[in-house]
């Protein structure tokens, strides 16, 4: 059953009292009085400098601990999630909890002590979606868009003005840290009965019964009705028939595989990835990449790390090795380009497989730059629009990747992350997308001939990236 609203919920500080706690605890660890009572984080409400690192580090974890384990929700909190879950409202939880996206015993530690935590308390949510603490903000926007929020409640005031300033409607619990904060949307509450009130107040959806319109009627649409017909889209995805449990199964032969290629492939390659920070920790996005060679998916995937993602392959690959291994974890969606109905009956499912979270790498240039002689001659092929039209469609955002290599020497750069927004045009965006990735590619190639003192090849690839530039910012129908 589609979810009547879809809420998004920090914990730390809209769960609980986050001021509260750390005034009292505080007090309590370090035998004195805070000297910045309106702070947000514990070390610089407490003047602490006087007590040795390791003290200081080992009370301060201890707080924290407590806290995770045994500070109790704010009154109502637990009761109005309830209520208005039963009423059809879906909540997610959307958190930069410390230290809960660190890949050791101490990450996994801090996600138990949340799902414990909840359970104790009796919070249900839809799922957890945990955000890396060092880009809250931008994570937590990711998890709004591909969620497709009719709020998030939240109390931190980067957070909250990040949202805001990008379209998502904010609920924000007062604190002394987020006094001066003010946008036209966000709406200040003081408890979980005003967030209550607020959430009754929301606008009634006006979008009725989805039907799928075709490029040409969309574009004739108000901007209004754009947006309405982009969340009715992603509603509809999101209800679309799913099997988890396939799925799961997918991952583990994927990660199987990953363990038994990596050491191969890292024989083969050398491989140095450049803005790792730029990955969210989460799922649910679209991973766009140049596409050189046929190797590109292994030197990404030991940049990424052991993690499985859905993705396009064409037909004609399904009976060599690395088609049958893409087969075997049931993952893949092998297309036929040359039949266009197949290719958009392909694109539909994997626009739901991304609505429920699932994490998609795409070749925007469709096929391999170096199968060809013409391609090897090009700086980069020309961006299909389905990427754009992708992530339109499911609200989530695009990582901009680019893979090269010289001899065994590879450089993997990640950009930042993009969205497609409802009243944006696919088209234009391509051209955006071609342009940000030509430059981590023109990057990457950059260090690799500079290293080799390949000048002159470093000039005359120049000239092509730059007129490559030129040529991207000619619109041109790619639908």
């Amino acid at each position: 059953m589609e979810s009547r609203f879809i809420i998004g919920c920090d914990a730390d500080g809209v769960l609980t009292d986050l001021s509260a706690h750390n005034i009292r605890a505080g007090e309590a660890a370090f035998k004195r009085k805070p000297a910045n009572i309106d702070a947000y984080e514990l070390d610089k409400m407490f003047d602490v400098d006087d007590i040795p690192k390791p003290i200081r580090y080992a009370k301060a974890f201890g707080i924290y601990k407590k806290y995770c384990k045994d500070e109790a929700p704010r009154n109502g909190a637990s009761e109005t999630i309830r209520s208005f879950s039963e009423q059809g409202y879906a909540f997610h939880a959307i958190t930069a909890r410390k230290f809960a996206t660190a890949d050791n015993a101490l990450g996994k530690t801090a996600r138990k002590w949340f799902s414990k935590w909840l359970d104790r308390f009796g919070i249900s949510f839809n799922a957890v979606h945990f955000c890396d603490e060092k880009n809250s903000a931008r994570e937590k926007l990711l998890a709004c868009r591909k969620l497709g929020v009719d709020a998030m409640i939240e109390d931190k005031p980067d957070n909250a003005l990040y949202l805001a300033e990008n379209g998502i409607r904010v609920f924000m619990v007062h604190a002394p840290y987020n006094e001066d904060v003010t946008h036209e949307n966000i709406i200040r509450v003081q408890d979980w009965a005003d967030i209550s009130q607020a959430l009754q107040d929301l606008p009634a959806s006006k979008e009725g019964c989805f039907a799928r319109l075709d490029k040409n009627e969309t574009e004739k649409l108000t901007e209004e009705e754009k947006k309405r017909y982009f969340r009715g889209y992603l509603r509809h995805l999101q209800g679309q028939p799913f099997d988890e449990e396939k799925f799961a199964r997918g991952d583990k032969r994927f990660k199987a595989i990953y363990r038994f290629i990596k050491p191969v492939a890292k024989l083969a390659f050398s491989v140095k990835a450049f803005d790792k920070e730029n990955i969210p920790f989460q799922d649910g996005f679209i991973i766009a990449c140049n596409h050189c060679d046929s190797s590109d998916q292994y030197r990404l995937g030991i940049a990424l790390g052991n993690r499985p993602f859905v993705g396009y392959a064409a037909k004609e690959i399904q009976a060599t090795f690395r088609g049958r291994l893409f087969d075997s974890t049931g993952l893949g969606l092998f297309i036929d380009r040359n039949d266009p109905a197949d290719t958009k009956a392909s694109a539909e499912i994997m626009a739901s497989y991304i609505a429920h979270n699932r994490t998609a790498l795409i070749f925007p240039e469709g096929t391999r730059k170096n199968k060809t002689q013409e391609g090897k001659a090009l700086f980069q092929n020309r961006f299909k629009a389905g990427t754009a039209v992708l992530a339109q469609k499911t609200g989530t955002g695009i990582l901009p990747v680019a893979v090269n290599s010289i001899g065994n020497n590879v450089l993997v750069r990640f950009g930042e992350l993009m969205y497609v927004s409802p009243t944006d045009s696919p088209i234009n965006k391509t051209h955006e997308l071609e342009r940000v990735i030509a430059k981590l590619s023109y990057n990457n190639s950059q260090v690799l001939l500079e290293k080799r003192k390949r000048f002159s090849e470093l000039k005359a690839l120049e000239e092509k990236y730059l007129s490559y530039i030129e040529e991207t910012k000619h619109g041109e129908d790619l639908l």
